[in-house]
């Protein structure tokens, strides 16, 4: 689900403090003051998510998991990862699309827009019940042809498409003993996502648990 906000250019300006909101893949409505002067406006929806463990980073700082062996990097932003030693683990990850625009007549420079991810939680499928919450780490952007460091920060015109590894669910808290039970059973992730100090709160649409092994 896309949610958008405006941000004023000019100290002078006043913006509407309302957040509008869109349903998925459709156009999405923005509430503006009746002002002449352009405004930045800042969009954002889920793009993609997958549940599943928490995998050691190549220099072995995740979530204070130690690893013996040398990880490969992913291309796709940490979704799934072979290690040197034969292992495999897939990673919980979240991927969000950014969209910086303006209304009227763009200045000759966006601003920068700082932006934290300020919680993630996983929610039953069918009841939306909370049932954890997940701590991003190691942001990232695309460019070009793979995803790299980034800081969290929105430069310029356009769409950043940012990615996120979480911390796995506490499936045994989850599901007690009967972890498999996980397995086809129906979560979201509702991200709240702070941006220039304005508050966007996204939903993606229903998730599964990834299987263990490479299908």
């Amino acid at each position: 689900m896309r949610r958008v906000l405006p941000f004023c250019l000019l100290a002078l300006t006043a913006c509407s403090g309302a957040t509008p909101l869109s349903e998925p893949d459709a156009a999405a409505d923005v509430v503006t003051a009746d002002v002449p002067a352009a405004q930045v406006v800042v969009s954002a929806a889920i793009a993609s998510a997958s549940l599943a463990n928490d995998c050691p980073s190549p220099d072995g700082g995740s979530a204070g998991i130690a690893e013996s062996c040398a990880r490969r990097p992913a291309v796709d932003g940490g979704g799934a990862a072979d290690s040197a030693c034969g292992s495999y683990c897939r990673q919980t990850n979240l991927q969000i699309n950014f969209t910086v625009a303006s209304i009227g007549t763009p200045p000759p420079f966006a601003p920068a827009l700082p932006l934290t991810i300020t919680r993630v939680r996983l929610l039953d499928g069918a009841t939306d019940a909370e049932l954890d919450v997940l701590t991003p780490r190691e942001p990232q952007r695309w460019e070009g042809s793979q995803y790299v460091g980034w800081d969290n920060t929105l430069r310029g015109y356009g769409e950043t498409r940012a990615s996120y590894k979480l911390t796995a669910p506490n499936w045994v808290r989850i599901a007690g003993m009967n972890t498999w039970s996980t397995y086809g059973r129906p979560f979201r992730l509702e991200v709240t996502v702070s941006v220039n100090g304005q508050t966007l709160v996204l939903r993606s649409g229903e998730l599964m648990r990834a299987p263990e092994v490479v299908t």
